[in-house]
């Protein structure tokens, strides 16, 4: 009947771990090969010369790349370019600076007797230059992440949903308590109760639960007609939302309302679909 897949999750575990450890080697690998053989310096500083510029990029670099994928990715355009120029700044700038004392404390007398000192003009440039195209790089791989984990929902995982049995043993006609959902030979279950709001598009909808966001292939009317009409509203032609997760509403002008989610997440909620919430106020 419908196909979910954790976009958050799924399809990252162990075979994004392998590719991160790989393309920290890579990195590792050049900045010592580049010390090695352009600098021309020993073999033990060119090595801790590239731990040096190694670790920055580690740790920056999995913090950039957490926050692009849990805040940035699925943005408006305006707030994801905002974004991106307030994260380049600040890896860029932070890398730049843990570099310079990473590279004080290599070259210091011992862990607490250490000089730091920054590079020239040009050297600061060209740093702070390599930081920022090793953020675009970063920004790239974890849309491409994303763009294939989306891709990926699509065809293999089948869920069906599942509705408590009543008492007598017959099935019921309400809302199902639960949906399972398929990946690869295990089969897992879906709380409705966990269901934030669900965004529809086409002949799919993005189901936001407590827990992340699925892709189904079920259109937003078929998805409706499964719920209970006393919990989900649809507040919009492209919007259900599960009203016990709703923190606050406010007026958004024109009769429209805004809805503020557990999670965060702000849903403008058309006339129609503000209307049936102020039915509902008491």
């Amino acid at each position: 009947m419908s196909e979910f897949v954790d976009i958050a999750t799924k399809r990252s575990g162990r075979g994004r771990l392998g590719g991160d450890l790989i393309a920290i080697a890579v990195i590792f690998l050049a900045y010592t090969t580049t010390i090695w053989v352009g600098l021309q310096q020993g073999f033990i500083a060119a090595v801790a010369g590239g731990v040096a510029n190694t670790v920055p990029v580690v740790i920056f670099g999995a913090a950039a790349r957490h926050v692009i994928s849990t805040r940035l990715v699925g943005h408006s355009l305006a707030v994801q370019a905002a974004g991106h120029i307030v994260l380049c700044a600040a890896f860029s700038l932070i890398s730049y600076w843990l570099l310079i004392i990473l590279l004080g404390l290599e070259n210091g007398v011992s862990a607490t007797e250490f000089t730091v000192r920054a590079f020239g003009p040009r050297g600061s440039a060209w740093q702070i230059l390599e930081n920022v195209t090793i953020y675009g790089v970063l920004a790239a791989l974890t849309y491409m992440q994303a763009w294939r984990a989306q891709i990926g929902a699509a065809a293999p995982f089948h869920a069906a949903p599942y509705a408590e049995p009543a008492p007598d043993g017959t099935p019921r006609d309400s809302e199902p308590s639960r949906y399972f959902i398929r990946s690869g030979d295990d089969i897992r279950p879906l709380e409705v109760d966990r269901v934030i709001c669900i965004a529809g598009a086409d002949d799919y909808a993005e189901v936001t639960t407590l827990d992340g966001k699925h892709l189904v292939r079920m259109t937003l009317a078929e998805f409706e007609k499964t719920l209970d009409a006393t919990r989900f509203v649809r507040v919009h032609r492209s919007w259900i939302v599960n009203l016990n997760h709703v923190d606050r509403a406010e007026p958004a002008g024109g009769g429209r309302m805004l809805l503020h989610m557990e999670n965060g997440e702000r849903i403008s909620a058309s006339r129609a679909g503000s209307r049936l919430l102020r039915d509902r106020v008491i």
